[in-house]
């Protein structure tokens, strides 16, 4: 379970990163239609819910190295693993033995009680849900059919979806049978677009990263985009010239109570002001605006989707190397230097240190900030140092 409330950790803080990024990128989509700002949470969506993605050099992230280490659970803070295997078994065999009693730490402490939070408010939200879900369904046991998969009930005040795969679209009695029509095609819209199944995903993974504020904020920001995206859906099928009328019937809708809040398999309708704000300024945009928009969010959207191509480090050309000088640290103390003049052991050496990657948590060419690490010195013309530590 500690294993996947890391992983879980990992992929909130690289989703973290890329809602902030969509945030941005939506304040220059403001005058484009929704549908542009609402199809990139779906790429929020995909981290928060795949642990891996493939690597590009035009990835936006600024790493691809997970934050917290997997190893963390098992290794005591003494032990190596730089990517250089060479170094690494020398420095493991002068570290201590990884014992029970040397590999507990604070650290997997808090990481056995955040995973116990971690599950506990999964199992509160889900219950929640599921406890409202039950409470709404049962209050529309006298509903009556109106047609179709239409439904009208006089103890609701608010129209919704219900349902994944056998969606109902349930109406209050109150609404005028002109405006009984728009909100109707607002809802049918809905179903056509699969958002009862996004909406119900996008609360699971809400219930998966809760301890996210950056979630929630982008769950519900989403759900305005998806709204709002669904309204210009709407307008562009009855005409501009029923903007007021359909705005009329949002407005009647919004007197009624959000009772489906947090109940995923049935949502309705929220922020009605930026919704009426937004049918009534909305405009179909020119060709090469709507080119445009598509280059940038598809840009930004494989951007985000992607992960850094890791870079190697450069070394020089064996023939080039006079010695190599290897000197372990730990917990602030040298252990000793080694120094390398055969021409074979400093090629191994090198070779380890070609398939070695750069991570934001390497350094090289600079003081590393641990107790323990590795300061190899290559000696050539222009002398290099590298420091190796516990970067994963």
């Amino acid at each position: 379970m500690d294993r996947i409330f890391l992983q879980i950790l990992n992929m909130s803080i690289t989703a973290s990163i890329v809602i902030v990024f969509v945030f941005v990128v939506r304040v220059f989509l403001r005058k484009v239609p929704k549908v542009f700002s609402y199809a990139l949470w779906f790429v929020v969506l995909f981290r928060l819910l795949c642990p891996f993605s493939f690597e590009s050099t035009y990835s936006l992230l600024p790493t691809k190295e997970n934050s917290i280490s997997q190893n963390i659970l098992y290794k005591n803070t003494s032990s190596m693993d730089t990517g250089v295997t060479l170094i690494d078994d020398a420095g493991n065999e002068t570290s201590p033995l990884a014992t029970k009693e040397s590999s507990e730490n604070p650290i997997q402490m808090w990481i056995f009680i955040g995973s116990f939070l971690w599950i506990f408010g999964v199992g509160v939200l889900l219950s929640y849900s599921l406890i409202t879900f039950f409470r709404l369904k049962r209050c529309l046991k006298t509903a009556i059919r109106y047609k179709d998969n239409i439904f009208l009930s006089d103890r609701i005040e608010t129209a919704f979806v219900m349902g994944m795969f056998r969606p109902h679209i349930y109406l209050p009695f109150h609404l005028k049978e002109s405006e009984r029509e728009y909100i109707i095609l607002h809802e049918q819209t809905h179903i056509k677009r699969l958002d009862p199944i996004i909406k119900v995903i996008s609360f699971l993974v809400l219930c998966i990263h809760w301890f996210n504020p950056f979630v929630w904020i982008a769950f519900f920001t989403s759900g305005k985009d998806m709204e709002m995206s669904c309204d210009e859906a709407v307008i562009k099928k009855i005409g501009n010239h029923k903007k007021k009328e359909y705005s009329t019937s949002l407005l009647n809708l919004a007197t009624g109570r959000n009772i489906v809040g947090c109940t995923p398999i049935a949502f309705g309708e929220g922020d009605t002001k930026s919704r009426i704000k937004n049918v009534l300024h909305y405009k179909k945009p020119t060709f090469w605006v709507m080119l445009f928009t598509l280059f940038v969010i598809v840009f930004v959207g494989i951007g985000l989707l992607a992960n850094p191509v890791q870079k190697s480090i450069e070394l020089p050309n064996i023939k080039e190397v006079e010695r190599i000088q290897v000197e372990q640290v730990q917990e602030g103390n040298s252990l000793g230097q080694l120094r390398i003049s055969d021409e074979t052991e400093m090629e191994v050496l090198l070779h380890s240190l070609a398939n070695g990657k750069l991570t934001r948590r390497q350094s090289v060419n600079d003081l590393p900030n641990v107790k323990n690490y590795f300061k190899i010195e290559i000696f050539v013309d222009d002398p290099q140092t590298f420091y190796l530590y516990n970067y994963k």
